[in-house]
Order: C-alpha cells, then sequence, then structure tokens
C-alpha cells in the first residue's frame, strides 16, 4: 500500500528488469502519447504531505529532490551539480543549484525553495504525516513538536544558488535521503497555502513532466514536457496520459486492446502471460503487512495478534493466491534487502523466520485470548485497498481466521486508497494492510515505522523495550555500524515476539509494457509506473 518512495548499491540483491538500451526513436516519435494506468487515486501531490504510492507515482514524475536516480537507478545529481561530501564530522552538507535548475513557470528554483520545504513539513502547523525523512536535520524534533521556532532547523539558504544542511548526527545512508528532500515554489506556497498540491493548478513542477487536468478527484490525467526542465532535451516523451485502473482484469484487457501502452498487473494474469515478452517481472523492497488496533480492546490483546498470524501460511498466499512473483514475508524487514556489515549476510537470514504458520499454536493463543477478553466471540473489521490484490489477501486471511479460529470472525472493509489511507491516520480500523517500501538499504527503514512516536504507527502500538533498541539504532554517534547492525536485529525479535505487525508477503512489480517502448528499468525502491523521463518509443 504505501508506498514511498532509493555509493551503498553493494547491500542490495535486487531483479532489475531492463526493457531496452539506449536505442534510436523513431520520426516524429516525440508527438506520440504515452498511455499509462495507475492503481488508485492520489490524496496530495504536495511532497510536503504525500505518503502514499499513488501520490508518490505523480511526484516520481513532475518533481525532482536534491539527487535522483539515473536510468540505471544509480543515485546522481538532481537538482544540485555535484554529489558532495559532509564537512563538520559528516553532519553538514553544502549545496550548489544547477545554473539551469527552473520550476515550470521558467522561474530559477532557488535555496529559499529548499528551504522553504523542509520547514514546511517540519513545521507542526503543516500537520505533515510525511517527516520521516526530515527527522535527521538539527533541531527537527524540538520544532515538530512545537518547542521551537520552525525556522531554527537545520537548513540554511547562503545565497540564491547555495543551501546547506546540518544534521543531527552522521547518516550513513543520507544519500538515498537527499533523493526526497525536494523543492516547493515559494512563491506558490505563499499564494496556495494548504491548497498547494490539491490539484494541477495549484501545483508547480520541477521536474521532467508538469501535471496537466488533475482536479484533485478525477480519475484521469496527463503529464506534459515541462520544456523549463534542466534535462529537458533528454525527455522523449512529450505526453503521457494516465488513467486510474483498479481491476487487474480491464487493465489487462486496455493493454491487450491497445488502449494503454503500460500498466500494472497482478496474480493469476501475471501466471498467464509469464511467457509474454511484454511482461516484465520485478522483485522489490516493498514489504506488506497487517496492523493491529493498539487502542481497541480486542486488537490489543497479544495472544489475539500471535493467534491471526500464526494461521496465515504465507507461501500458499503468495505462490497459490497472490500468483505475481510476490515471496512470502517472515518479518517486518524484507530479503534481500539489508545486509551485515561484516559478513554481509542477509538480515532475514540471520534472525530467521520470526513469522512462522503453526494452526495449533494458534489455537492455543486464540483460547488465551477469549479468556483474556472474556469473551468466545469476537469480530474485526479488516481494512484494505478495493483492488485486487488486497481483495485477494483480506479473503485469503479472513478464510484462514475463521476455519481454525472458530468465534473468530473477520468483516473485509474495502475502501478506495485515499480513504484507506486517512483512516489509517486516524486510527479507524480493527485490524488494517500495510505497504511500505525502501529509500535506502537499512533495516531502520522498516523498523523506525513501529517506533511509538512515528507518524505512520497507525496502530499507536507501545513498546519500551522496543523504543530504548531503536534509540540505540539511531545513535550513529555512540554506536559502530556493527553494532546498530546488532540492535536493529534485537528490535526485530522484540517486536515480533510481541507481534507487533503480522507479515504477509513481499511484493514483486508485475507490468505489461509495450514492444515499441524501450528505456524502463525497475529495481528494488523503484515507483509504480518507473522513471518515465528515461522512456522512448523504439
Amino acid at each position: 500500500m504505501w508506498q514511498k518512495k532509493q555509493k551503498l548499491w553493494m547491500y542490495l540483491v535486487v531483479g532489475v528488469a531492463l526493457l531496452t538500451g539506449c536505442g534510436s526513436k523513431a520520426a516524429g516519435a516525440d508527438n506520440q502519447t504515452l498511455k499509462i494506468t495507475i492503481p488508485g487515486e492520489p490524496m496530495t501531490v504536495d511532497p510536503n504531505k504525500s505518503i502514499e504510492t499513488n501520490g508518490g507515482a505523480i511526484l516520481d514524475q513532475i518533481s525532482e529532490g536534491i539527487y535522483k536516480r539515473d536510468r540505471n537507478n544509480k543515485i546522481v545529481p538532481g537538482m544540485v551539480e555535484k554529489i558532495v561530501q559532509p564537512t563538520e564530522n559528516g553532519t553538514k552538507y553544502t549545496f550548489k543549484i544547477k545554473k539551469n535548475a527552473r520550476w515550470q513557470d521558467g522561474k530559477p528554483v532557488t535555496a529559499q525553495d529548499f528551504v522553504t520545504s523542509l520547514v514546511r513539513t517540519t513545521d507542526p502547523k503543516t500537520k505533515s504525516q510525511a517527516t520521516t525523512d526530515v527527522q535527521y536535520i538539527q533541531n527537527f524534533k524540538a520544532i515538530n513538536t512545537g518547542k521551537m521556532d520552525p525556522h531554527k532547523l537545520g537548513v540554511k539558504a547562503i545565497n540564491q544558488r547555495t543551501f546547506s544542511i546540518t544534521l543531527t548526527k552522521p547518516i550513513p545512508f543520507i544519500n538515498y535521503i537527499f533523493v526526497n528532500y525536494k523543492p516547493v515554489q515559494t512563491a506558490a506556497i505563499k499564494k496556495y497555502g494548504e491548497k498547494y498540491g490539491t490539484n494541477d493548478q495549484t501545483t508547480v513542477a520541477n521536474g521532467p513532466y508538469t501535471l496537466k487536468g488533475w482536479n484533485g478527484n478525477n480519475d484521469s490525467w496527463h503529464y506534459v514536457k515541462n520544456k523549463y526542465y534542466w534535462n529537458a532535451k533528454h525527455v522523449q516523451i512529450a505526453k503521457v496520459d494516465v488513467n486510474v485502473v483498479k481491476d487487474d482484469n480491464t487493465a489487462q484487457s486496455m493493454f491487450k486492446s491497445g488502449s494503454v501502452d503500460l500498466t500494472n498487473v497482478s496474480g493469476q494474469f501475471v501466471k498467464q502471460n509469464r511467457n509474454s515478452k511484454e511482461l516484465v517481472v520485478t522483485p522489490t523492497g516493498r514489504n506488506n503487512y497487517i496492523y493491529f488496533n493498539s487502542k481497541r480492546t480486542a486488537t490489543a490483546n497479544e495472544n489475539l495478534r500471535h493467534a491471526i498470524s500464526l494461521v496465515i501460511n504465507r507461501q500458499q498466499l503468495a505462490n497459490k493466491v497472490l500468483q505475481d512473483g510476490s515471496r512470502p514475508a517472515t518479518n517486518i524487514v524484507p530479503k534481500n534487502y539489508a545486509k551485515d556489515p561484516k559478513t554481509g549476510r542477509d538480515f532475514i537470514d540471520e534472525v530467521g523466520n520470526l513469522a512462522p504458520t503453526d494452526v495449533n499454536q494458534a489455537k492455543q493463543y486464540w483460547q488465551k485470548a477469549q479468556s483474556d477478553l472474556g469473551k468466545s466471540k469476537v469480530t474485526l473489521d479488516f481494512l484494505v485497498d478495493d483492488v485486487d490484490t488486497e481483495k485477494k489477501l483480506a479473503e485469503y486471511v479472513q478464510g484462514a481466521v475463521q476455519k481454525n479460529l472458530p468465534g473468530l470472525k473477520i468483516n473485509i472493509v474495502s475502501v478506495p486508497h485515499a480513504t484507506h489511507v486517512s483512516r489509517d491516520f486516524s486510527c479507524d480500523f480493527d485490524i488494517c494492510t500495510v505497504g511500505w517500501g525502501p529509500d535506502y538499504p537499512d533495516a531502520q527503514k522498516f523498523l523506525d515505522g513501529m517506533r511509538s512516536n512515528n507518524q505512520i504507527n497507525f496502530a499507536k502500538t507501545k513498546d519500551d523495550q522496543y523504543d530504548a533498541l531503536m534509540d540505540k539504532v539511531s545513535d550513529t554517534t555512540t554506536y559502530s555500524t556493527q553494532q546498530r547492525w546488532e540492535f536493529e536485529k534485537q528490535a526485530d525479535q522484540r517486536l515480533m515476539q510481541i507481534a507487533g505487525v503480522a507479515p504477509t508477503y513481499q511484493a514483486a512489480q508485475a507490468h505489461f509494457v509495450s514492444s515499441k517502448l524501450g528505456g524502463l528499468k525497475w529495481d528494488a525502491m523503484s515507483g509504480n509506473s518507473g522513471q518515465l523521463q528515461y522512456a522512448y518509443w523504439k
């Protein structure tokens, strides 16, 4: 579900799908419209507020951060001139913006635009839920909790094209985070305020494309090549039509009929088309799991949480139900993602299977839960997106629970993605699906989300032992990389010991891609649509 949104590539073992190299394009190809789908509606395209998959997919096309990812998914300079080395014991970074970095209206991207963006995300008045990436900046915590003036954040405009960012401590994966530090046009923020990013008229792009035809509620829009983008001459496709298509059968039909050139599919459609040269399946670092609302009596019960987790046969779910290249998830942290800095061994191999299937043990936990709750029957609402993959997941969990745990009933509540996200943040669910994608190859990316003070801890789970271990993980000044690794394993084991989440599957991305389309690559950190600025017609 959640999407998000990246020198550490040696830690990744990923599947990369190269559709084609840099070939020549047909005459007039610039004028041919690319037609794609997206699986749900965005909530916002405000980079200071967007935290979900569909909004992120749009931002991937219309905005660019300090750094970006090149056509081979390597980190390279984005809005700035070069990859910089830190000063002041690894805590201060000073950047110079490209001379030709401009907004879609032709105005220069300035140092103040970066300052405005980072301060705005941090300021509690913004009510941003996308603060995970900015937590590393000096004074973030004091500002975000309302104890300090937002303008004291460790970011400073030195002149029109130069700005600095000071961190609280050295962060080994910060270059990945800088990809997500996107500017906002200061003048537009002053003009539109809270309405910024709610439709195409209140959005100003600095990326390869501009957004056209989105009123904030409709299910189709366009990307139009941004003539002022600093690298516009290398953006070969001038227009992209986008349609929201939630049903895989519809998506497949549209692709086969030639109505769309690029779409994502799942389940049986992947299995049915496994020999198609136009099907591209890529393993990802996106993990999916179930949250339990700790504010509600039943789901706050640890025995009930263990019971539900233990009846989920993840092998069966991935291979028989989803059938889209996804793999079983045995942890909140995905496999082939984080590596032991000393031995290179995978995180999951070191901690072992922390989400086994054991129906007999599940029944024992359910009996304990019934005793704890003083009830023989419990009904839970399961909040999911109204898309095929999540519906299949929910139906599988519902069946496994009701077959093996008599008296425990699951009602599936399937809603649009934006509604799901809204209800997550308001804690309006019993249990819900969550998908979290990687930005940097460190287990902390996934473990951070379950800290009691993290805004994406929708379940409001609080465990003092877990928080204390994660405080040590975050302390890069006191502890070495290897010590942090050990604390990450301990924190992970603690989280699974209390059944803080129930892992379900590690996603794969499956796309139908027209044989006429080239230039796209996906890897473990790629967004759903890929980076369209590198696409071209063969």
